[in-house]
């Protein structure tokens, strides 16, 4: 859209529906460009009054506010375009797809608005039928549709139905339309026009992400993953999917260390007993070095995974797994084998307004893993870690976000915690004076973290930050707070569409230090 055209929506938007906007432009000597723009405003309505009638399903009060536009303000016809919109979509979702909106005007000094309505007859759904799938039985695709036949029509459900149908992962997009329309017997039939993926996949992956360290408590460093692929979207044509990864993931800041290696061989059975829930099947072998440590997971987990929407993800799980763990110290090699059969949980509530550039809402996540003296396990032990951070638009883009952090780990029978389950701080997610589990090298059973910045824009695609981080790591709780420690310091961004790239200078309050440099994507929480 040209500026003129902005202008004069502008001024459509405020009342002034016979505004004419007219521009020319001039060429200096120089090579610059003068722009004039020529605006005849006209008169300036507003809405004096709004007349409803054949209405019956919705109240006229409840038509009002769909509509969106009070009277005694400056007359929008955009905002009426869009409020018309809603009171159509209401009636579709009470069964009345059919239903006429119309609206007119009569125009003197003032705008006198009416709004005529039709219902038609409430219809529901006759025949439901599946065109366009070849691979995919239409039964995997019809239990995805929330309606049935019988039912009252829902332009909501049908809605649901779509999403629901493209996150199975088997189709590039999946549309409904309505077809055969029974106007005696008030039925429809609604065709479902799906359009397939590629049954099976081979592939390579490279880009940014986050990764944690030996231990599973240390804090997400970013890092660079390098993934090869192969998929098959619909094992036994029933809709589930069967994977071989092989990932390399290398440490943004120590590059040329050897990566963490991961294999792993997947089954997802998208329904379970009836029910839209997945279940996973995994086989693993993961493999993670550090100084002069080296970690190597194996074993295999089933996991149940709930998610209606991606603003909400449980998943709730039984992993077997074996751990080998060596640290070499001075010119000693220590070796360890353990075994752990765990109970596992994750909890994700995601209200955030953007994913990347959060402005507003919170975000609250729970892990938690209980691993008994059960089937030869050699460790028993339980941990829980949950945060919330929320996300305050002060005014304009300026932006304050804080998180809090607690992470918990005890074991049953008063032994040691496995070292490679401890919690670490240090880092660029986490207290940025800090090098990565820099702040105490050994580890704890109880975490507390608290963080608080501001966010603004500076120019073009560049922003800032100001911040001050908190926190203590200890085994002990009567210690907890006198081990409490604070840096502070403040950071540029560079917005990209992976999300802000940021460079952090923190510096640690007491004792003084020098400037620690945090370099990561995205933003710290």
């Amino acid at each position: 859209m040209c500026i003129r055209d902005r202008l004069e929506t502008i001024y459509v938007k405020n009342g002034y529906l016979n505004c004419i906007v007219r521009d020319s432009f001039k060429v200096n000597a120089g090579g610059e460009v003068d722009l004039f723009f020529h605006i005849n405003e006209g008169n300036q309505f507003y809405l004096k009054e709004i007349t409803v009638s054949g209405q019956k399903v919705l109240t006229e009060k409840r038509i009002l506010k769909l509509l969106g536009h009070k009277t005694d303000k400056p007359y929008n016809p955009i905002l009426i375009r869009n409020g018309i919109k809603k009171i159509r979509t209401e009636y579709a979702n009470k069964g009345k797809p059919l239903a006429i909106v119309r609206d007119s005007l009569d125009v003197n000094k003032a705008i006198h608005l009416f709004i005529k309505i039709r219902e038609n007859p409430t219809m529901r759904i006759g025949d439901i039928k599946i065109v366009n799938n070849k691979h995919v039985r239409g039964k995997l695709i019809r239990r995805e549709v929330v309606l049935q036949p019988g039912d009252l029509y829902s332009q909501e459900k049908i809605d649901l139905s779509k999403k629901h149908i493209f996150e199975t992962g088997l189709f590039s997009s999946a549309n409904i339309s309505l077809a055969d329309i029974d106007s005696v017997n008030n039925k429809l039939n609604l065709i479902v026009d799906v359009r397939e993926l590629n049954m099976r996949y081979l592939g390579i992956d490279f880009g940014f992400g986050q990764d944690r360290g030996i231990s599973s408590g240390s804090e997400p460093y970013t890092s660079i993953e390098v993934e090869g692929e192969w998929l098959h979207r619909n094992v036994l044509r029933r809709g589930s999917r069967l994977s071989t990864t092989l990932s390399n993931s290398f440490n943004l800041k120590n590059i040329f260390t050897r990566p963490k290696t991961l294999a792993e061989i997947v089954y997802v059975e998208p329904w379970l007993l009836g029910f839209r829930s997945s279940t996973s099947f995994r086989l693993f072998i993961d493999n993670r070095v550090l100084s002069q440590q080296e970690i190597t997971r194996y074993g295999g987990d089933v996991a149940l995974i709930y998610q209606p929407d991606k603003r909400f993800y449980l998943k709730t799980g039984l992993e077997i797994k074996g751990i080998r763990f060596k640290v070499e110290q001075d010119t000693i090699t220590i070796n360890a084998k353990d075994r752990e059969r765990a109970i596992t949980f994750n909890l994700r509530r995601d209200h955030r307004d953007n994913f990347l550039y959060p402005t507003d809402g919170t975000i609250f996540t729970l892990t938690a893993k209980v691993a008994p003296k059960i089937l030869g396990a050699t460790q028993y032990y339980y941990k829980f870690e949950t945060a919330f951070s929320h996300y305050i638009n002060l005014f304009g883009s300026l932006v304050f976000a804080y998180r809090g952090k607690l992470g918990w780990m005890d074991t049953f029978y008063g032994d040691e915690t496995p070292d490679y389950e401890k919690f670490y701080l240090g880092g660029e997610t986490s207290l940025r004076g800090w090098k990565q589990k820099q702040f105490d090298p050994a580890g704890g059973d109880i975490k507390i973290l608290t963080n608080a910045e501001i966010r603004f824009p500076l120019f073009w695609i560049l922003g800032g930050e100001i911040f001050i981080d908190g926190g203590s790591l200890t085994s002990d709780i009567k210690s907890l707070y006198t081990a409490y420690r604070w840096d502070a310091g403040f950071g540029l961004t560079i917005a990209t569409p992976l999300g802000p790239i940021r460079i952090d200078f923190a510096k640690i309050l007491e004792p003084v230090k020098n400037w620690e440099v945090q370099f990561a994507i995205p933003y710290a929480f």
